[in-house]
């Protein structure tokens, strides 16, 4: 088994190496037989492929609840694990359990994923990220990934760790970069459940999803409180599901383009947006970020209270900030500081959010600063929406630009004398007219 996962893998990193090919989405067809456990029949219900693996039973276990969940708010489920790539004699040696009865997501059957309308996904931590079954079954997309079939499509991850911060976070949003570059919607819990802000007692869950913790022998189970996460969590998926599915809705989304500049660059991509989301049919407003605004008690925020309160009206959010030796910068995170009433009463749940930048070079912060910033949509329960690769001119390699499966970016130089290229104002139209389309399916 170990020997045909590795092949798979190989022969999806050789389709990924050639995604410049001129093959369109249509030439790509897909051969999965339309078989029990395989892709559903098209009658109008929410369509959600829940696909885990599960070494000693504690993903499983979570599977069954988030599965529960999905179905309460009305989705139709199919379960999946992922094949094992161990052999069975290490795996008695590990003392692992039988497998469960679930259908096993063969190679063939991966090209009928995108029959579905979104995905839940689990697996348990490997040193902080995903193990490397789950890694060998993403491996094995990339034929998905060169056709961009995934694109758009709205995704929830759980998991398992042995101990309290043993991957309980990273786990999860190192898992978060395999959906960016497939460029699916990152769809986390929040704050949306109050069981998470629990601290009478020792329990798994984050604003990035249901969790258990496993402990170092796996001899520790879910707990009451922990199934209850899980379940909320498809409950919350399927509602949002929902909504990002939907057929576009015929009125203007209002969208906040909310940025700092330093030097003028992420000013340019914003007023590229800006046309964008309007051409696009949706109603931009620009908020500036100054963090000169000073109060009473000497201290400076980087926007009014006023502007801060009035959030909640806005359906979707494109944040721009430079990076700061790899992150957003500090105006952006005293913003983001000031939203904590915001928070407190969950008002941007659910709410999609995509991020651009600047940078001073080459691989200095194009995809690490907004990864930063996911962890802030996280905590607000934002929908995160990259771009993927559903911009072409992202692929380029003839000439230097910034650009990412993240979101527009541009290289200013260390001196920001380079500005934007066009090659860059392109990427940037691309993702203010495909994000507005997004948040048009959330509002409908």
């Amino acid at each position: 088994m170990a020997q045909v996962c590795f092949s798979i893998a190989r022969e999806s990193y050789s389709a990924m190496g050639h995604a410049c090919s001129k093959k369109s989405t249509a030439e790509v067809k897909s051969t999965a037989p339309a078989q029990a456990g395989g892709a559903p029949a098209g009658d109008g219900k929410l369509k959600v492929a829940l696909i885990y693996y599960t070494m000693y039973g504690h993903v499983k276990t979570l599977a069954d609840q988030v599965k529960a969940g999905l179905e309460q708010g009305g989705a139709e489920v199919t379960m999946y694990q992922v094949p094992e790539i161990l052999p069975e004699e290490v795996l008695k040696k590990m003392g692992a359990p039988p497998k469960p009865a679930d259908t096993v997501l063969d190679h063939a059957m991966v090209d009928s994923l995108p029959d579905f309308d979104a995905f839940v996904f689990g697996f348990p931590t490997r040193f902080g990220m995903m193990c490397s079954q789950f890694k060998s079954f993403i491996d094995g997309t990339g034929g998905l990934w060169m056709a961009g079939k995934l694109a758009g499509k709205p995704a929830s991850i759980f998991t398992s760790t042995g101990t309290q911060g043993g991957g309980v976070e990273t786990t999860i949003l190192t898992a978060v970069t395999q959906l960016t570059h497939h460029g699916m919607l990152f769809v986390p819990v929040g704050y949306s459940t109050q069981d998470i802000l629990n601290l009478d007692e020792m329990h798994g869950g984050s604003p990035y999803g249901a969790h258990t913790l496993a402990n170092g022998d796996g001899s520790r189970q879910p707990s009451d409180l922990e199934k209850r996460i899980a379940v909320h969590q498809g409950t919350h998926c399927a509602n949002l599901f929902k909504k990002l599915t939907a057929e576009p809705a015929g009125g203007k989304p209002k969208i906040a383009i909310i940025y700092h500049s330093a030097y003028g660059h992420v000013k340019t991509l914003a007023e590229t947006i800006k046309a964008s989301v309007e051409a696009a049919g949706g109603e931009p407003t620009v908020i500036v970020l100054s963090g000169e605004i000073t109060h009473a008690d000497g201290k400076n925020s980087a926007v009014s209270q006023d502007v801060v309160d009035s959030l909640p009206n806005y359906d979707g959010f494109l944040f721009g900030s430079p990076t700061r030796f790899g992150m957003i910068s500090s105006v952006l995170k005293t913003f983001w500081d000031q939203t904590a009433g915001l928070w407190l009463g969950g008002k941007l749940v659910g709410k999609p959010a995509a991020f651009f930048t600047s940078t001073g070079t080459q691989g200095g912060g194009t995809e690490t600063t907004p990864l930063t910033c996911v962890t802030q949509f996280t905590h607000h329960g934002m929908v995160f929406v990259p771009i993927g690769y559903t911009c072409q001119d992202i692929l380029n390699i003839e000439e230097m630009h910034g650009g990412s499966p993240w979101g527009a970016s541009t290289y200013a130089g260390a001196d920001g004398s380079r500005q934007p290229t066009p090659l860059e104002l392109k990427i940037a139209t691309h993702q203010g007219g495909y994000f507005t389309n997004i948040v048009k399916k959330s509002i409908a």
